[in-house]
């Protein structure tokens, strides 16, 4: 694919040219347009999570946020989804709003103007072991494979728990939670071992993430997940080496663009080596505190503005 080296942006006078409301009286033969030339000096690619920083909560987008994606754009920039969520969890409607390209299932998926250009796997012998230790601690958790989410009984809640407050949040939440245990299969209908994304487990009696990042630091990536629902926490395990970050580094080079020319956002411990690998790493003010604490900026709450507030901030919209 042949990669854009430049763009050029029209600038009218009035904005940015010549003294502010001077359009009109100025000869438009002499003064109609002035092309500036955007390279790659201030060219940026900007790499967004969704759930909790460009959403805020249940595929909600605040317009604030909407706003400046398309500004961005507009301006020559190259946006980019970077989520833990599998291809086929995110909304139509975020895909629509414009995006380069996406990062899914925590870095083991990219694709760029709908062409997939990078896949990771779990090893099989790896994924065996997994398997194997989850079910000997009774654990719930889920594999993704391509096109395809299958999970074992102990992953499906039970929509029926006192968990889930009469509340309109608490309907809310039941209703999130019913439509994506509805996307998913039960792991008796079968799955391809060779093909595994990520394995996500929640925490159990038996069971904690300081267990299972014990026995496989060495050989996965692993990262706590945040749901916005009341239930325990959990992780998603991925290939050694394959996270946000590595994949923010092959999108980069696959565009020809310098690393300091990336900014990534994010609010949650999957994107501790997004916002590491970055230029420049934002989190949001709705986010860890330990992630917040390693970030090189950071911006407001997602439901108060804090996206467009740090996309103006830093001139990109």
């Amino acid at each position: 694919m042949a990669l854009e080296r430049s763009l050029h942006r029209k600038i009218f006078c009035g904005n940015g040219v010549g003294r502010p409301g001077q359009t009109k009286a100025l000869d438009r033969n002499f003064y109609q347009v002035y092309y500036v030339k955007m390279t790659h000096e201030n060219r940026k690619l900007i790499f967004l999570d969704i759930d909790g920083t460009l959403t805020s909560s249940f595929n909600h987008i605040p317009q604030s946020a909407r706003r400046v994606c398309r500004r961005a754009r507009e301006n020559g920039h190259l946006l980019y989804i970077a989520t833990g969520r599998t291809r086929e969890q995110i909304p139509p409607s975020i895909p629509a709003m414009g995006f380069d390209g996406i990062i899914s299932s925590a870095g083991a998926r990219i694709e760029t103007g709908g062409e997939l250009i990078f896949s990771a796997f779990l090893p099989p012998s790896l994924l065996d072991r997994l398997i194997a230790y989850m079910d000997e601690r009774d654990a719930p958790y889920l594999l993704e494979n391509p096109g395809k989410i299958a999970a074992n009984p102990r992953y499906f809640f039970p929509l029926s728990s006192g968990t889930f407050k009469w509340t309109p949040r608490g309907i809310i939440s039941r209703l999130f939670l019913r439509r994506l245990q509805n996307s998913i299969a039960p792991l008796s209908a079968g799955f391809d071992r060779e093909k595994v994304y990520k394995l996500v487990f929640r925490e159990s009696e038996r069971l904690c993430f300081e267990d299972v990042e014990r026995e496989f630091r060495e050989e996965c990536d692993l990262f706590r997940f945040s749901i916005p629902l009341p239930i325990k926490g959990g992780g998603e395990i991925t290939s050694a080496g394959v996270n946000k970050g590595t994949a923010l580094e092959l999108v980069a080079r696959f565009h020809g663009m310098r690393l300091e020319d990336t900014i990534a956002f994010g609010d949650s411990d999957n994107d501790r080596p997004l916002l590491a690998h970055a230029g420049i790493g934002i989190a949001m003010g709705n986010g860890d505190e330990a992630l917040k604490q390693s970030a090189d900026d950071v911006t407001g709450h997602v439901a108060r503005g804090g996206l467009a507030a740090a996309f103006k901030k830093y001139a990109l919209a």
